[in-house]
């Protein structure tokens, strides 16, 4: 029997990744410092550098068990989503399908459109349509997908985003990232999947 208790808890979806935010305004002009009349002026103060302290560093790099740790105890309540296809840029079809935790989709899988099967990271299939019986079979297949990946052990720590992607795999294939927050507990969403999902899906 599952405990609930021990599901991680999904990202409040307020706490948007820092590169998602508006950067604040630039300084009035006033508030720029003017050299004083007949003195020299006296530099600035140092600029302060993005990189991470040291000490928040250790933090974070602490924390990359416990983010595998979480994505295992996720993975159980992983659900099939929507499947829906697109036109790339390039005028080629994706087939795509969401992964869901807790109604919200979190990671993509990713299909070959000429023959409805799972398509590894970094493969893509060049097709200029899709029958709508591959995207039944999809559909078909995706429960049966999705109880059938593994968490893999170890993850990426991704800087702007501050969160772990935690790799998936399915028959020896990476798939897709589950990505958890940069504090090893909390299951992020996948944004723009869930409009994607929201809007095409079927």
């Amino acid at each position: 029997m599952v405990n609930a208790q021990d599901k991680p808890p999904l990202l409040n979806p307020p706490t948007v990744p820092r590169y998602n935010q508006t950067p604040p305004p630039p300084p009035a002009p006033e508030q720029v410092p003017r050299p004083p009349v007949g003195g020299v002026m006296q530099p600035p103060p140092p600029v302060q550098s993005g990189i991470v302290s040291t000490g928040t560093q250790q933090d974070i790099i602490k924390n990359a068990a416990l983010a595998v740790a979480t994505a295992q105890k996720a993975k159980m309540y992983l659900t099939a989503g929507k499947v829906w296809s697109m036109v790339a840029p390039r005028g080629e079809v994706e087939v795509k399908a969401a992964i869901v935790y807790d109604g919200t989709a979190v990671a993509v899988l990713h299909f070959n459109p000429l023959d409805g099967s799972i398509l590894p990271l970094g493969v893509h299939v060049v097709a200029r349509g899709v029958s709508p019986q591959i995207i039944e079979n999809v559909k078909r297949n995706l429960p049966a997908i999705i109880s059938s990946l593994e968490v893999l052990n170890g993850a990426e720590y991704r800087e702007p985003e501050n969160a772990w992607c935690v790799p998936l795999a399915y028959k020896n294939m990476i798939v897709a990232h589950l990505k958890i927050y940069g504090d090893g507990i909390h299951v992020v969403p996948d944004y723009p999947a869930n409009q994607e999902m929201q809007a095409y899906g079927k």
